[in-house]
């Protein structure tokens, strides 16, 4: 009866998240990464600029790996995340297999099959169930008592995996190598630090490599993610009520706790000891520096990688549990929490302190309308030098187009946006935006909006916006006679041509305040004037003459 259940429970769960698969607008941005790689122009998001965008090399290059052989990465993506997934809840129960004592109570692989988060986050396009895998693998292996040197360098291979993964792999890292120590303290010194040397040296080996590659190649040693979420910048408020959001849906887990490790003497007797010390101190460390970092946007993610060591402890503390009232309790417990986890969102699309359910998003209809709006912008622009700038939830729109110069607007493909100072706190991971001067500095051309079609168009129309159709429309910043002139004659692209532009310029000039004037000629020096060839200089020279004219004391308003 009970491989029963536990087939059943399986089969539904892979159901699930087969049925729940999605991709996240993020995983685009490493999509990128993987084609440009693939046609040879290097682990890069734009041809000959060196950036380091991503936080996931390891499945960048699995993505790319993929590629080479034809697979795309919208199903390698997602094939390679259920794996992870399913080997993770696979280690659990082997663990519990192992350890059980009496009853076999596989209950942390259980909550990792059936918790929705977890089904959830199995997909989504990112490395969050390939990182969880290799990060419980290799702290699990640590936490044994007298593993043997194979285990641990197999266990320091997997957290240096980790770290290749994802940087702040480095906190289940130091873990791992604190908890070699500290379960082999019965252990004689030479052997013990032998030990740790087992788990450490490939790590060094893997930090070494990784830190030299990232400066060597983008030179700088961390992402711009580092720079752009303000990694170190502590945002306590915004983490806790990240935290506070996943237990209060997952609502069973702190009365749980309770039940187990409050609910009698000899739960805490289990629980102090080195193994589970470091099984705690894995999940309360992880989840320490995910609150200190103010969360993510993404409801859940983050914390993913965490929970499974508390779910360890809680499975252990339940299988020492004595008499069958604070069991049968735990189970129902549970079963009710998974069958009823509370619903945090009124609405699909509502978002908590900027915290969204990132798959009501990230539709299938969604990630079509992106398509067909990067195909729409590939087909008007060619194969012409455009450089541009997106708005935000529109990095699956990057990747479609191929144009060969794009910029994420809050900074994650550059570092020069990236380190620009943090004003005030916000919207996690989206506080700094390019300005004016960035714009203007990186000769970008257009601002692709993220608006949905069909796009409605301001009347009376506005000289810097161009309309393709009523699929997209974009902001021109700076206009530039050879990308928009093979636009005039195609019947699907709207704009104001520059003769247009400077003929409304000269009328409003002619009518402006001085300061009114003045105002249209800088728009028009750094829309036009500024970047055009040298024979436009006439035409510069006369709307200056113009705007002089209207100075008080010349005659002007």
């Amino acid at each position: 009866m009970s491989a029963l259940l536990a087939g059943v429970a399986l089969a539904f769960a892979v159901w699930r998240a087969v049925r729940l698969a999605w991709l996240a607008d993020d995983s685009f941005i490493s999509f990128r990464y993987a084609w440009n790689l693939v046609r040879g122009h290097g682990l890069v998001y734009n041809a000959g600029e060196y950036v380091e965008g991503y936080t996931n090399l390891l499945w960048t290059l699995l993505m790319a790996a993929a590629m080479a052989v034809g697979v795309a990465p919208e199903v390698s993506s997602k094939a390679l995340g259920i794996i992870c997934w399913l080997l993770l809840a696979a280690v659990l129960a082997l663990r519990s297999w192992r350890h059980r004592d009496g009853a076999f109570l596989p209950l942390a692989a259980a909550l990792v099959l059936l918790m929705d988060g977890y089904q959830t986050w199995a997909t989504g396009g990112l490395e969050t169930s390939m990182f969880t895998l290799l990060s419980v693998a290799g702290v699990l292996l640590t936490s044994e008592p007298r593993a043997g040197r194979r285990c641990l360098v197999l266990a320091g291979s997997l957290l240096a995996a980790a770290v290749a993964t994802r940087p702040d792999g480095v906190v289940f890292a130091a873990v791992g190598v604190a908890g070699a120590w500290l379960v082999n303290h019965d252990v004689p010194s030479r052997q013990r630090l032998a030990l740790v040397a087992a788990v450490t040296l490939p790590l060094i080996v893997a930090g070494v490599a990784l830190a030299s590659f990232s400066l060597l190649y983008y030179g700088d040693l961390f992402p711009t993610a580092f720079y752009s979420k303000s990694a170190l910048d502590p945002y306590y408020g915004q983490g806790f009520t990240y935290l506070y959001l996943f237990l209060k849906k997952n609502w069973f887990i702190v009365p749980l706790m309770g039940i187990l490790l409050i609910g009698g003497a000899g739960r805490l007797s289990v629980v102090w000891t080195p193994t589970y010390r470091i099984l705690l101190v894995a999940c309360g460390a992880f989840v320490l520096y995910v609150v200190h970092s103010g969360g993510d946007f993404m409801f859940a993610r983050r914390l993913i990688p965490a929970m499974p060591f508390l779910f360890l402890v809680l499975e252990d503390a339940l299988a020492s549990a004595p008499g069958v009232v604070i069991k049968i309790a735990a189970v129902a417990l549970v079963a009710l929490g998974l069958a009823l986890p509370y619903p945090i969102y009124r609405n699909a699309t509502e978002k908590i302190r900027g915290i969204a359910n990132e798959p009501a998003y990230s539709t299938r209809a969604y990630i079509a309308m992106r398509e067909t709006q990067a195909r729409v912008a590939a087909q008007a622009f060619g194969r012409e030098p455009v450089r541009a700038m997106f708005e935000g939830g529109m990095c699956m729109f990057a990747y479609y187009t191929r144009l060969p110069y794009l910029a994420e607007m809050s900074g994650l493909t550059q570092y020069s946006l990236a380190k620009q100072p943090l004003d005030s706190r916000g919207y996690i991971g989206h506080e700094k935006v390019g300005d004016a001067r960035w714009l203007t500095e990186n000769r970008i051309q257009f601002v692709f909006s993220q608006a949905w079609p069909p796009v409605p168009r301001l009347e009376p129309k506005r000289v810097d916006e161009i309309y393709f159709g009523d699929t997209l429309k974009a902001r021109i910043w700076i206009y530039l006679d050879a990308i928009m002139d093979p636009l005039r004659d195609n019947p699907d692209v709207q704009f104001v041509p520059i003769e247009g532009a400077l003929r409304a310029a000269r009328r409003q000039i002619g009518q402006a305040s001085y300061e009114e004037a003045r105002g249209i000629y800088d728009f028009l020096d750094r829309y036009y004037f500024q970047t055009a060839e040298p024979g436009k200089k006439v035409l510069a020279d006369e709307l200056r003459e113009a705007v002089d004219a209207r100075r008080p004391g010349k005659g002007g308003a």
